[in-house]
């Protein structure tokens, strides 16, 4: 019963408040972020008097279903774009990759390693910072550039090629962290090794299944006259794919962006396509992604706001400013506009959950742990999770300015009508 109450409270209010950010012009996901912030902050104040409020932060069904809308946000996001269109991008992508994740990885760690407390594990807590600050977040990309009508513009392709590549560059630097971690200071080489190893499996076998299984496949299921089963099939591959990911240290989303990729409208047919892509998009976007955005509000801890405002504040400015000049100055330098350029870099520059995840992992590791109740170390794990919200909800409130004069931009709709 309390399940299904905090889910239905967590639904309407991201629906009302993303259908409200539509009638703005914004995308629907800065409405939804901030229904989980205004769910998060009323727990707090009220959780007493109102415990029910409380529900939400603490339901086990809505982290579950917010891994859903992650799921099919990367599903929706694959099969909406062309596998083509990222080769074709493919240079610039990985020169935005790493740029945006340099960037803000060295201005992170040296952020951190100049405030942080002498101690054994200083520069280990930097890199985690440097780390968190690196990361780019593929569904928050995907949901903004779908919304403003750009995710098949070059500026769109290049921003969610280069959020794929640098999620596996991620995975490469949370590797060499957990080892530090785990070593107390040693990178383990054979460990990251295979780390690399994996990923060439997981790329290679992706490929080959979506290059030569998949058009046997969805020709196949097409003869069946069945409603449902491409549908099945290709939800079914990107679990398949995702279980690959996680089976090879790699993170689950990769799965289901791979299999929407080898899903496209030469292999399985205009109808069929259409059918499918409609059915997806109103699963994804009607429940699965609210839930999502609405998750990451929720997870807002404003201890640092009042603890380190100082530290917090530089913290979002270095988080945002190294991916805009990280990822924005690569994209100019291969022939990028400047307006476009600006639009890549601040495409680049939400974290979403993804940030948080590596964040709880160096809190439970206790890399943030003191006995000297060191302000910005007790607050640290607070201050990323601040850091990840305000630069998701700043991606879209500055791509609108910045992209509505490239072609095919139109205002959010759709999604949430």
């Amino acid at each position: 019963m309390e399940q299904i109450f905090a889910m239905l409270l967590v639904l309407l209010t991201a629906r009302l408040l993303g259908h409200g950010a539509v009638n703005l012009g914004q995308p629907s996901s800065l409405g939804e972020i901030a229904a989980g912030i205004v769910l998060g902050v009323l727990a707090t104040l009220f959780a007493v008097d109102l415990p029910w409020l409380a529900m939400p932060r603490d339901s086990e069904a809505i982290a579950i279903v917010a891994q859903g809308g992650i799921f099919m946000l990367l599903l929706a996001a694959g099969v909406e774009m062309d596998i083509k269109e990222i080769r074709e991008h493919s240079r610039e992508a990985f020169l935005v990759a790493l740029g945006g994740m340099l960037v803000p990885l060295a201005a992170g760690y040296l952020l951190a390693v100049s405030v942080l407390p002498e101690g054994p594990g200083r520069h280990i807590q930097a890199l985690v910072v440097g780390v968190a600050l690196a990361i780019s977040a593929i569904p928050v990309a995907a949901k903004v550039f779908m919304d403003f009508g750009l995710l098949h513009h070059r500026v769109g392709e290049t921003v969610i090629a280069a959020a794929v590549i640098d999620d596996v560059l991620g995975l490469v630097l949370l590797a060499i962290v957990t080892s530090l971690i785990a070593a107390g200071g040693v990178v383990d080489a054979a460990q990251l090794g295979l780390l690399l190893a994996q990923i060439v499996v997981f790329f290679a076998v992706t490929a080959a299944i979506g290059h030569w299984l998949c058009p046997h496949m969805w020709a196949w299921a097409h003869r069946q006259k069945a409603v449902a089963l491409p549908l099945t099939l290709l939800i079914a591959l990107a679990l398949g794919f995702g279980v690959l990911a996680e089976l090879l240290s790699m993170h689950f989303v990769l799965g289901p962006f791979m299999a929407g990729l080898f899903f496209d409208r030469a292999r399985v047919g205009e109808q069929l396509y259409e059918h499918v892509r409609h059915v997806v998009d109103m699963v994804t976007f009607g429940f699965l992604a609210p839930v999502f955005f609405a998750s990451i509000g929720l997870q807002l801890d404003l201890e640092a706001v009042v603890a380190t405002p100082i530290f917090l504040a530089a913290l979002i400015v270095i988080a945002f400013l190294g991916k805009v000049f990280g990822a924005g100055l690569p994209a100019y330098w291969s022939g990028f506009t400047r307006r476009e350029s600006l639009a890549v870099g601040v495409g680049m520059s939400g974290r979403g959950a993804v940030e948080i995840v590596v964040a709880g992992i160096a809190l439970q590791a206790g890399v943030f742990a003191t006995q000297k109740g060191e302000a910005i170390l007790d607050n640290m794990f607070s201050a990323l999770v601040i850091t990840a919200v305000a630069t998701t909800m700043l991606t879209p409130v500055l791509l609108r300015p910045i992209c509505r004069r490239l072609p095919g931009f139109h205002t959010p709709r759709g999604y949430t009508d």
